[in-house]
């Protein structure tokens, strides 16, 4: 994982920058990064279909920390 996914990934899983801006620019980083892993890309539309308060059909600020605290583990093992 490149330090720029790691940082961009850090400051969302910590709560410091949690914006759709923020959501989008790790989804372009991984998307870039990662094309051909099966895992990243259900990371990618996961993040394409965030909302800081959730909705219908949306991930909520929780479920994408969460996922994206997973992501940086399997990126580390991987």
């Amino acid at each position: 994982m490149t330090s720029e996914i790691d940082d961009l990934i850090e400051r969302f899983v910590s709560g410091a920058e949690t914006s759709i801006e923020a959501a989008n620019a790790i989804e372009f980083a991984l998307d870039d990064a990662f094309p051909e892993d099966d895992y990243v890309q259900q990371t990618v539309e996961m993040l394409a279909m965030y909302s800081p308060i959730g909705g219908d059909f949306l991930f909520d600020t929780a479920e994408i920390r969460q996922r994206l605290a997973e992501t940086a583990k399997y990126l580390r093992d991987h």
